[in-house]
């Protein structure tokens, strides 16, 4: 330091009341007389300096100790904990531009952020308007006219809230350990396994935030007061990386558009995406030593690479500048949340509203051609990808909460993506917009044409598979509101033919023929192959489900359904360890189909005015099943207390269980002569009028309400 006197800044409290600020740190002698300690705090940069040569740290919060001390031993008090936090966003939101490795971006940006804007908006007559005042100046690019921006992307970084918890997950992620989860999700995905919709960029996103970890342990990031600077300085860094546009050309290939999303390109979408690949690779992965030793230990680092997930998607949502690559994030977040709360959870129910609420707004329930505009194959393979996921899983979850569902196909350009690997080639391939989809789409036939190759079965083909499931299960779910008229019962047997017409249709090698232990395939494609025959059969179950005229005497046609889907799925559980998620979880699998074709396998028992005859398979094979359903469930073989919808499978296993023993008890111990009379006389026609569930609910009301019949043994 000069000879020269030091001038020192004043903390902001004493600045602003213009008072004489006796400079001590970190909190001074006049805040602390006036009771104002806990706003007191000092700026990074608090005089303006006219050329950066003459920039110098204010004070010495902003040099690097030699020997940063230990996480251990930088603890403090609490008040000391919200003064290092308050300088911290300070450090964020006043860090100047010529310490970053990037300039602030000069683009506007436009606020509100309003995304696509149908025919009956605004901006629809507004715009006919400018192209007959002004035809020399169009709207570029689907840019509308009349959406004035207010301010820079530096208007958004200043916010405190924003600023801070991009730092928090910064530091969070310097606590972790990253290689390990790198291995981690190295060895998940050499198990076949992936995320469904940002499967092209896990691999390089986890690469990514490996470097990034490998910096940040260099540098010894730590909580001292000389690496604030550092740690904010990469917060704003990828904050500023994640306002940019991600702009493709017609002739970009998917290598380009991953280098939009690492290195120095490095985005908020990029940690959510590891993030979320690194808790679903430690949900499929029981036993991993190098990060956790037991169960507990397994399930807190679920919550904590959840949580960050979490972090990076509010990030992203709060800078209001949404884009595809966000959407994938918002999808794959929400799995994870299906995963670690449940499907009961209101959690993933909002999620998945915010899921169509961000499809909309990017218009990808609109027509997708690639032909038509400035957009690479893959781009638009995946805004047909996203759009089919999220179609899909709306009518999955409410199906299973007996809710209505978000997106309806009348508002939407019905459109499923090729299953064409060439496309995600890292390089360009000319002919690869070229071939023929495996589901050529329309709302009048979604799939006429089938390629002359064999398809491979991978996620794009799951996505399909179950879109054109969905498609037709909206349908019914419009039926189940009926009222049974002669004219629905036309539209029932229209539906059932579509069904079997979409099952045919389905390339050969998609269908499951043959029992599961005979299926000659590599893990995924079997768990494929039972995800797709569950959804052929769970779609037929639901229409047998809306024709029905009382709940508690199920057709005949709705008891074969139910049994096919009850044995697929003890099949399932019992060769669990030879199958892999290629779609759904295995407890999704028994939460959406086994639990509702149980419960109507339960009534059916329970009603003995139905003959043996008219039971197929056999009752035997259906108490079989339904035995060996409660043991997976009671042993906890492959659910424990914790895991999502445990609860549910606790109350199906005691009513199923109660079902059984009264079976067993009216099989060893026959009633008197004088009381053989159907059961169904002295106890079924009294059900219905207690059930208190919606038709197509097979959820925690249906069991509690099976639970209370008279004949169950309590």
């Amino acid at each position: 330091m000069s000879s020269m006197k030091t001038r020192l800044a004043a903390c902001e409290p004493c600045r602003r009341a213009k008072l004489a600020c006796g400079h001590e740190r970190p909190t001074c002698a006049r805040c602390i007389s006036r009771r104002q300690g806990d706003s007191c705090f000092y700026r990074a940069r608090p005089f303006r300096r006219r050329n950066s040569a003459q920039q110098a740290p204010e004070c010495a919060t902003t040099t690097k100790p030699a020997n940063p001390p230990s996480r251990e031993e930088s603890t403090s008090s609490p008040h000391q904990k919200e003064t290092q936090r308050e300088r911290e966003r300070d450090l964020l939101l006043h860090l100047p531009e010529s310490e970053l490795s990037t300039p602030v971006a000069s683009a506007t940006h436009r606020y509100p952020n309003p995304g696509y804007l149908g025919t009956s908006s605004h901006s629809t007559f507004f715009n006919q308007v400018t192209s007959r005042s002004a035809p020399e100046s169009p709207a570029k690019n689907g840019e509308l006219p009349f959406q004035a921006g207010v301010g820079a992307p530096e208007d958004l970084l200043q916010d405190h809230a924003l600023a801070g918890r991009a730092i928090y997950t910064l530091r969070r992620l310097d606590q972790l350990d990253i290689p390990n989860l790198h291995l981690l999700v190295r060895t998940w995905l050499g198990r076949g396994v992936n995320l469904p919709l940002a499967e092209p960029f896990v691999a390089s996103c986890s690469e990514a935030i490996v470097a990034l970890g490998a910096m940040f342990k260099e540098r010894a990031v730590t909580s001292t007061d000389g690496d604030n600077m550092e740690v904010s300085r990469w917060a704003r860094f990828i904050l500023e990386n994640t306002l940019k546009p991600m702009k493709l050309r017609r002739n970009s290939t998917l290598a380009d558009f991953i280098a939009l999303m690492v290195g120095d390109n490095l985005r908020w979408e990029t940690l959510g995406i590891f993030f979320t690949a690194a808790s679903r690779a430690c949900l499929d992965t029981p036993a991993f030593n190098a990060l956790y030793a037991n169960e507990e230990e397994r399930r807190v680092l679920v919550k904590t690479l959840t949580y960050m997930s979490d972090c990076c998607l509010e990030t992203c949502l709060a800078l209001d500048y949404l884009n595809g690559l966000q959407l994938v994030l918002q999808y794959e977040n929400f799995v994870v949340h299906s995963q670690v709360d449940g499907d009961q959870s209101y959690h993933s129910w909002r999620r998945m509203g915010d899921l169509a609420s961000s499809l909309f707004a990017l218009g990808y329930h609109e027509k997708i051609d690639e032909l038509s505009s400035d957009i690479p194959a893959f781009a638009s393979e995946l805004r047909k990808a996203c759009f089919a996921r999220v179609y899909a899983g709306d009518k999955s979850l409410a199906i299973f909460l007996g809710r209505p569902p978000r997106i309806g196909k009348e508002y939407c350009f019905f459109q499923i993506p090729a299953n064409v690997p060439e496309v995600w080639s890292p390089t360009r391939m000319e002919t690869a917009g070229n071939e023929t989809s495996p589901f050529q789409s329309g709302t009048d036939s979604i799939a006429k044409q089938v390629p002359k190759g064999l398809e491979p079965i991978n996620y794009m083909a799951d996505t399909c598979c179950a879109a054109l499931f969905a498609f037709i299960k909206e349908d019914i779910l419009r039926l189940l509101r009926g009222t049974n008229s002669v004219r629905d019962e036309e539209i029932t047997n229209e539906i059932r033919l579509r069904i079997e017409k979409q099952w045919l249709e389905l390339p050969e090698h998609y269908r499951l023929t043959t029992s599961l232990k005979d299926c000659r395939r590599a893990a995924f494609e079997r768990d494929f192959l039972v995800g797709t025959r569950l959804d052929y059969l769970h779609t037929h179950f639901l229409l047998s489900l809306s024709s029905q005229v009382k709940i508690s005497e199920p057709s005949e046609t709705m008891l074969e359904v139910a049994g096919e889907i009850l044995s697929l799925i003890v099949e399932t559980i019992i060769l669990r360890d030879c199958l892999v998620n290629a779609g759904t979880s295995l407890i999704w699998k028994v939460s959406q189909y086994g639990l509702p074709a149980a419960g109507i396998i339960s009534l059916a028992l329970l009603n003995t005015s139905i003959p043996p005859s008219a039971v197929a398979p056999s009752r035997s094979k259906l108490v079989q099943d339904l035995s060996v359903l409660a043991a997976e469930i009671t042993v906890g073989a492959w659910i424990q207390p914790g895991d999502p919808n445990f609860a549910l499978f606790t109350r199906a296993t005691k009513t199923i269980q109660s079902l059984l023993d009264s079976l067993i008890s009216w099989q060893t111990n026959p009633a008197p002569a004088q009381s053989e009379q159907p059961m169904n006389e002295n106890f079924m026609g009294d059900l219905d009028p207690s059930f208190n569930f919606q038709s197509w609910e097979f959820e925690m009301n249906f069991w509690t309400d099976l639970a209370e019949h008279p004949t169950l043994l309590n």
